[in-house]
């Protein structure tokens, strides 16, 4: 019985980790459509504003404010998403902000490559080692939350502490996370922005 059990976990955290990754790619996907769809009427602006970023950027490089503003965002998701792990139905909530990355992250790939051609996806490369350890991250504690919050037994100590750690173990990640996309992303965008302008 006890073998059988131990499956039947694994198989269901495989299904979790996996529903993340699908809604990630949904979110992905969207996200692009977006851009494509209403690339006409976005289009200009979006290049204007990128173009502006990129000028100020090589003017004024503040390691610390990207640092600061990257951890408060990583922070506010892995606070919703541990909040929700408390609700039945949290899962919604969990699997929005997952949609809500990947479309982050396929509009913002789909624009640059779209005004900038091979040189934007450069530049998104330079953000590649964040997105490394933010996003495998986000898929797994997500998964966590919503194995917690489907969970019967979820109001015993033990495994509010176990949660707990889990949150505080993400934590760390992502503040790792906001130093690399303080410090090393903005040093590669510095670098590839004067190749662009």
């Amino acid at each position: 019985m006890r073998i059988r059990g131990d499956g039947y976990r694994e198989k269901n955290n495989r299904w979790l980790y996996g529903a993340a990754i699908v809604l990630l790619a949904v979110g992905v996907t969207a996200g692009s459509v977006y851009l494509a769809k209403n690339s006409i009427d976005l289009g200009e602006g979006i290049k204007n504003y990128i173009g502006s970023f990129f000028e100020s950027f090589a003017e004024n490089r503040d390691n610390i404010t990207v640092f600061k503003n990257s951890l408060a965002s990583n922070l506010i998701s892995l606070a919703v998403i541990f909040v929700m792990g408390f609700f039945r139905f949290g899962c919604i909530a969990t699997g929005t902000i997952i949609v809500r990355k990947g479309f982050i992250l396929g509009f913002t790939s789909a624009s640059f490559f779209k005004f900038y051609g091979l040189k934007g996806m450069l530049i998104m490369l330079s953000n590649v080692p964040t997105l490394l350890i933010t996003v495998p991250a986000l898929l797994f504690f997500s998964a966590i939350s919503v194995k917690f919050s489907l969970n019967q037994n979820k109001k015993e100590k033990k495994i509010i502490f176990s949660y707990i750690f889990f949150l505080i173990l993400m934590i760390s990640i992502f503040c790792v996370a906001a130093l690399s996309e303080g410090y090393l992303t903005t040093t590669f965008m510095s670098m590839l922005s004067s190749k662009i302008y």
